[in-house]
């Protein structure tokens, strides 16, 4: 993973942990207008490489396979643990931040860690993995390769539901402590806007704290 601290030596705002899109990408040592952007507004951006992702190995891409919530989120979460402890991090001021399944991943974060974390931040991101598998299913094809390549790295939307509403966080809304951005286009077919607006509409049942921003033709 990568850290990256604010210019001249100055104390972080706080900590924003970003979860790479993908999931199997990953980030690299260059240059990220959006990171930069929020590092010369003052915080420190950590960059989790966590397993599932490219450019180490095919072995460690596959670890990640139906790790969605589970071993794939536990390598975000120990690395943020490990910055608290190496004193890089101040544990009260720390938000996480994703777009697509880095999206996914700051929205677990803010369910099945929520201790850890002040703000949670979801751009595009699944919130319910059983309709995404069944958006996905309906979209390309039973029988498609698309649909193959998803049930692989996520499960079956049938044989593995119980196992998949476990990692979904728009099942697990009561779990959240933080306050929730959500942000979403309208016209997203990577990601179904439907997403975000379930995951809304838990928080608002829950009784959490959610704002949500749907931006028309995007």
């Amino acid at each position: 993973g990568y850290l990256t601290l604010p210019p001249g030596g100055a104390t972080p705002r706080g900590l924003l942990v970003m979860p790479h899109g993908g999931p199997e990408s990953r980030d690299s040592f260059g240059f990220s207008f959006f990171e930069q952007y929020l590092v010369t507004r003052g915080y420190a951006i950590f960059q989790p490489n966590f397993r599932g992702s490219e450019g180490s190995g095919r072995a460690f891409a596959t670890a990640g396979h139906r790790q969605w919530g589970r071993l794939m989120q536990d390598d975000v979460t120990d690395g943020v643990r490990h910055l608290i402890q190496a004193g890089r991090a101040d544990p009260q001021r720390i938000c996480i931040v994703g777009a697509s399944y880095g999206g996914y991943a700051a929205l677990a974060g803010g369910a099945f860690t929520p201790d850890l974390y002040r703000c949670v931040v979801s751009i595009a991101g699944d919130a319910d993995l059983v309709q995404m598998l069944d958006e996905e299913r309906q979209q390309q094809g039973r029988g498609s390769a698309g649909y193959a390549y998803w049930v692989q790295i996520t499960g079956d939307a049938n044989a593995d539901r119980d196992a998949l509403l476990a990692v979904s966080p728009a099942r697990h809304a009561e779990n959240f402590r933080a306050p929730v951005l959500l942000i979403h286009g309208r016209d997203d077919y990577t990601v179904r806007v439907e997403q975000s607006e379930r995951m809304r509409d838990a928080l608002r049942r829950a009784g959490k704290t959610v704002s949500y921003v749907e931006f028309e033709h995007e």
